[in-house]
This record gives C-alpha cells, sequence and structure tokens, in this order.
C-alpha cells in the first residue's frame, strides 16, 4: 500500500481550518467564498487518502463535486434552505465516507506507520464532529425549536452554532449555552459524546498494541524506542 503520509496531513490541515475557521463565514459573502476553496482542499486530499480504495474514489469524487457546488449555492445565497440541506447532505455523506476509509486503516491488522495511525484517527476523531454537526443543523432546519440557545435567544440557529456545539458536545464540555430539546436530538447528542469518548479509548489499545507487538530489533530499526 502506498505512503498515506503526506495527504493524511495536508488532509487534516484543512479539515482542522474548516472545523474551526468558520468564524470567517461571518463576516462576508468574500470570506465565505474563500472558505468555500478549504472543501476544494479537503475533497481532493479526500480522494488521495480513500485511492486505495478504489471501489471508493468515485463515490467520494461524485459526492465531492456535488459538495463543491452547493457550497458555492450557500456561499452566494445563504439564506436559501433548500442549497443548505444540499450543502450538509453532501457534507455528511463525503464525511462518512472518508471516515469509514481511514477506520478500516487505523484498525487494519497489518503494519502501519505510527505516525500515519495517529494522524488518521484524528482526521476521524475531527470527521465525527463534522458528521453530527451536519446531522444538528439539518435537524434543526427540518423540525425548527429542536435546539435552543441561551447566548442568542431571539435569533435562529445557524450551522456556525452547531459546528461549535458538536465539538463541545464531542469533548463533552457541555457548556449549556445550545440545548438539544427534543429527545431525538438529545439522544444524538449523547451518542455523540458516547461515541467520541469510545473511539479515543479504542484507539489508545490500537496504539498500546502496535507498540507491544513490535519485537526489540524493530524498535530499534524504526527509531521507536530506544
Amino acid at each position: 500500500m502506498r505512503d498515506r503520509g503526506p495527504n493524511l496531513g495536508l488532509f487534516l490541515l484543512f479539515v482542522v481550518m474548516l472545523q474551526f475557521g468558520y468564524p470567517m463565514t461571518l463576516q462576508g459573502q468574500g470570506w465565505t467564498l474563500l472558505y468555500t476553496l478549504l472543501y476544494v482542499g479537503m475533497i481532493g486530499f479526500g480522494l488521495l487518502v480513500v485511492r486505495d480504495q478504489r471501489d471508493r474514489v468515485l463515490p467520494v469524487l461524485l459526492v465531492g463535486v456535488a459538495l463543491v457546488f452547493f457550497a458555492l449555492w450557500v456561499a452566494l445565497d445563504p439564506l436559501r434552505s433548500v442549497a443548505l440541506l444540499g450543502l450538509l447532505a453532501t457534507l455528511f455523506a463525503f464525511q462518512v465516507g472518508v471516515v469509514y476509509s481511514l477506520l478500516k486503516f487505523v484498525y487494519r491488522r497489518s503494519p502501519a506507520h505510527s505516525l500515519n495511525v495517529i494522524v488518521a484517527a484524528i482526521s476521524v476523531y475531527l470527521l465525527i464532529g463534522g458528521v453530527f454537526a451536519t446531522w444538528f443543523s439539518a435537524t434543526e432546519i427540518l423540525v425548527p425549536g429542536s435546539f435552543t440557545d441561551s447566548a442568542h435567544p431571539d435569533e435562529p440557529m445557524t450551522w456556525q452554532g452547531f459546528v461549535y456545539f458538536s465539538y463541545v458536545t464531542l469533548a463533552t464540555l457541555g457548556y449549556g449555552d445550545i440545548v438539544a430539546v427534543s429527545p431525538w436530538t438529545r439522544s444524538m447528542a449523547a451518542a455523540e459524546a458516547v461515541t467520541g469518548t469510545l473511539f479515543l479509548t479504542t484507539v489508545i489499545a490500537r496504539l498500546v498494541g502496535m507498540y507491544v507487538g513490535v519485537t526489540p530489533g524493530e524498535h530499534k530499526d524504526g527509531g521507536a524506542a530506544d
């Protein structure tokens, strides 16, 4: 299998900029269009990440093209609900597809470079937050009132707010400013917190297993231990 290291690192970079650079979309249309370019980078390196799984390259590419289309539509017409729902749906599908590919890489039985596994695991963790953020945003659009925001009670919920809420929930911080109200959204919020905790636990076990299973000679050659 070809080395994924550089592609994984760049993919993670774009994921980080997308997931935590969303405030720039609140600064005007020009900044929103610039933010949209980050989707292009994430999709490009996402394709390189899944290229070894040939049956997934075409679906990820098609979803990626649709994602860019809806992202541009939202940038030009942010109040159009159809465009935003299309963006959320394609972003959800793209992230799920890449997460599946990366999970197979992280938990595969064959040997893997430990740094690549760590970068892939971090990418998965951040994408989990992105997957739930799209789910929460779509739910609020389809069923208004599913969430409340005590910090801005008189303003409609935005997808940017759900990105923040998702990562606060994933990290089990629970600030309490944005709250899930309906039973199903509460259930999904709880599921995200549990998913994040279980994923970190299993990744730690995977990394420990990788090092425990390495012979002294391999430690010396690979530089993993003195």
